[in-house]
């Protein structure tokens, strides 16, 4: 049995027909889980900025002539909105990101209106899309707190973070954990009644 043929009986065709959007489909992580999807027989789509090099994974493994490519920045929602509108995804993965430490450095408002921003742009598209049947957000172990252990870091461990990139990658983690928790799943314990404080739709 192929390995192809293998990782469709393992994953039992879920993405068989099924239209996934990838954004910063372009980038090294990106690009082989394209591929990967393409093999799993979805119809993937593509959203990205720019190609990160001159050549790229992307370009050699001729994935522009495999999917649907759209060419657009996360930070502009408008631009990410209306791939949502074209492609009406069934599975979202969202990559897309500023991901270079260094940089982060040198425009530390950029990386977080791309990592912070860009993440929320893609689940307010979410949100608003009821074709949408999953997502997963990709962010790094960077976003855990660095206090220094040995093993790796965990899901359970402190968020945080002392250079932009790794704050940034944090609060991604933070802003999908309020839309998984409050918006897309509602835990329904606020609590209603008298309360000191009468200013309009006041939660306590």
């Amino acid at each position: 049995m192929s390995q192809i043929a293998e990782n469709k009986k393992i994953f039992k065709g879920v993405y068989q027909g099924k239209r996934v959007l990838v954004t910063g489909h372009t980038g090294f992580k990106g690009a082989w889980l394209t591929l990967w999807l393409t093999q799993m027989g979805a119809d993937v789509a593509g959203f990205s900025k720019y190609l990160p090099s001159e050549p790229c994974l992307f370009d050699v493994l001729g994935l522009k002539k495999k999917i649907r490519h759209f060419h657009g920045d996360v930070i502009e929602f408008n631009q990410i909105e209306k791939v949502f509108r074209a492609f009406k995804p069934q599975i979202v993965f969202h990559m897309a990101a500023q991901p270079i430490v260094r940089t982060a450095y040198q425009d530390p408002k950029k990386t977080f209106d791309t990592n912070l921003g860009g993440t929320v742009n893609v689940l307010e598209c979410v949100r608003h899309a009821p074709y949408v049947q999953a997502v997963v957000v990709i962010t790094s172990d960077k976003c855990y707190e660095n206090v220094g252990i040995s093993r790796g870091y965990r899901e359970e461990d402190r968020l945080g973070g002392e250079d932009p990139y790794s704050a940034s990658k944090a609060c991604a983690e933070i802003a999908f954990s309020a839309y998984f928790r409050s918006i897309f799943f509602s835990s329904g314990q606020n609590i209603f009644g008298n309360s000191p404080c009468w200013k309009r739709h006041r939660w306590r």
